[in-house]
């Protein structure tokens, strides 16, 4: 009896050291800080010709910008102002995304309800397409498209459910990343100075800067939803509305 009475309590003693406190004990507990997000404000609001722009692109061998309609199937060429200089008739459908290859001579859109990547040339006529196998909702699918013109390699986001990043290079899928750092993805460009990504998110009303894994770098808040489409020129972020048919210019911020 007088074992077991001393193995229980030398139990109950070991019992206690482990709970008590001890300098070179780690804190289980500690909850990190929580991540202050800073305010970007747009430095101008362009009114643009074109019903619910869903996605943009440089075209930086005439120094203008590509849009695409979800509403409409054609991908218009505006200036920085906004006016449009070009409509290009497109067979696609639901486009949400848009660039350029490096030569800009190929346009890739993705089709969000087909799942579909789609290229076409300068005069709208259709060169191949190709699927991208994601398990969404028709309307919760394909929403981004960027080229990187170093890799030729495309990235490509799902919106939701799940939200996700796709690398591809020739037709081909090299990874795929599942993200939930915001509600929705509506776009992405691949920023080839930082080599890293940026995407805007229509429901959180974020912009973020990635790595090219998918690591999320920073972000930040703007004013609005609906942001369905982002690109980046000479320091400057370029976002397009799909509710307002606005085009927002931001100071990209470090």
């Amino acid at each position: 009896m007088l074992n077991k009475s001393l193995f229980s309590f030398l139990l109950f003693i070991s019992s206690l050291m482990i709970f008590l406190p001890g300098c070179s004990r780690d804190n289980p507990f500690v909850i990190p800080e929580k991540e202050t997000i800073n305010k970007i404000f747009p430095l101008e609001e362009i009114e643009l010709n074109i019903p619910e722009p869903s996605g943009i692109a440089y075209n930086s061998k005439n120094n203008t910008l590509m849009v695409v309609s979800d509403g409409k199937p054609d991908i218009y060429e505006i200036d920085f102002n906004g006016a449009i200089l070009n409509i290009i008739p497109a067979s696609g459908s639901d486009m949400e995304g848009i660039t350029l290859s490096k030569n800009c001579d190929t346009i890739y859109v993705v089709e969000e309800k087909k799942k579909l990547v789609t290229t076409f040339d300068l005069s709208g006529n259709k060169i191949a397409s190709f699927s991208v196998n994601v398990a969404a909702s028709d309307n919760h699918s394909l929403e981004g498209i960027s080229f990187n013109i170093s890799t030729n390699e495309l990235y490509i986001i799902n919106e939701k459910n799940p939200q996700m990043i796709l690398k591809y290079l020739n037709k081909k899928e090299l990874w795929r990343r599942t993200i939930a750092y915001t509600l929705d993805i509506s776009d992405i460009y691949y920023d080839e100075i930082c080599n890293c990504i940026w995407i805007i998110s229509d429901e959180s009303k974020r912009i973020l800067k990635l790595s090219t894994t998918g690591e999320l770098l920073k972000q930040w808040e703007i004013p609005f939803t609906k942001g369905e489409g982002i690109t980046i020129v000479n320091e400057k972020i370029y976002v397009v509305n799909d509710s307002n048919s606005k085009m927002y210019v931001f100071q990209k911020p470090n």
